[in-house]
């Protein structure tokens, strides 16, 4: 009896050779079931023939060649040593990366109620499936628009690749502010069931105070202090500085966003831990 009791015990240990092996074995079926998760989302937001995903890259590409082609009219040039495309481009993708997550993680669980009922699947799955899918689609758009502006307005990729380990960087920070708002709006469209209406009307003015049509570092000192309350402006100004080789900002700060990014994640994960344990949900009512 105290040598099972003893084995148990060994069993529940951190790190011990069953420890682990329990570990590996749940995350290979949380690795299975997000891949499941990321290709039923693929075709249903992109459907079954490649228009879905070829808006994905016309979309930004519209939005780019507007606001390139009002610049000129407007007798406006860029604000770095580089094209109009670049700069915008440099604005446009990672906004759209991180709006494009906040915005489908508001409804994840909501769209996904008919997943859950398998216990193998969580909320936290379908969140990073939609998490993993939007990254994707940000860099095969980020790739295939870059080529274009090399083959059509003879743009050279180097615009886009200044600072490789900046890149990195920067992009990783992105991503981990991305994560944590994706968690938050995951737990207030879980709890709030009007937080996509209101996310709808707040991603209007976040698009135009996030950097796409300016950088922090042109800004008047007294401009910039009300901009940089926005963490997304930060991301933006971070990887436009770090990928443009002409331009260098120190207008941003790269822990603010990293700093909000925690505690949205923190918030997101603590109301579905709530939500899991309470087995209340309003948004299934």
């Amino acid at each position: 009896m105290v040598n099972g009791i003893q084995k148990r015990d060994t069993a529940r240990r951190p790190f011990s050779p069953e420890w682990m092996a329990e570990l590996r074995q749940s995350l290979a079926v949380m690795g299975r079931v997000i891949f499941a998760v990321i290709l039923r989302e693929s075709r249903t937001r992109y459907g079954d023939s490649n228009i879905g995903y070829a808006w994905a890259i016309i979309d930004p590409a519209i939005q780019m060649t507007v606001f390139v082609g009002a610049f000129i009219l407007l007798g406006r040039s860029s604000p770095v040593a580089a094209p109009l495309s670049v700069f915008f481009l440099t604005g446009i993708v990672p906004l759209f990366f991180w709006r494009g997550v906040v915005s489908q993680s508001a409804s994840a669980i909501k769209a996904s109620l008919g997943l859950l009922t398998y216990p193998q699947v969580m909320p936290a799955d379908v969140v990073i499936a939609r998490i993993l899918l939007e990254s994707a689609t940000t860099i095969i758009v980020f790739i295939v628009i870059v080529i274009g502006l090399a083959l059509v307005a003879d743009v050279s990729p180097s615009f886009f690749f200044g600072d490789p380990l900046g890149i990195v960087l920067a992009t990783a920070g992105l991503v981990y502010f991305t994560i944590g708002c994706g968690f938050l709006s995951s737990g207030l469209g879980r709890v709030l069931p009007v937080w996509s209406n209101i996310w709808g009307y707040m991603g209007r003015p976040i698009y135009l105070l996030s950097g796409i049509f300016f950088t922090l570092e042109q800004l008047p000192d007294g401009a910039r202090q009300y901009m940089a309350y926005n963490p997304v402006a930060h991301s933006v100004e971070w990887l436009r500085s770090a990928m443009i080789p002409t331009f260098e900002s120190h207008a941003y700060n790269p822990w603010y966003p990293a700093l909000f990014g925690t505690g949205a994640l923190l918030i997101g994960l603590i109301i579905d831990r709530i939500l899991l344990m309470t087995g209340d949900e309003e948004i299934v009512s």
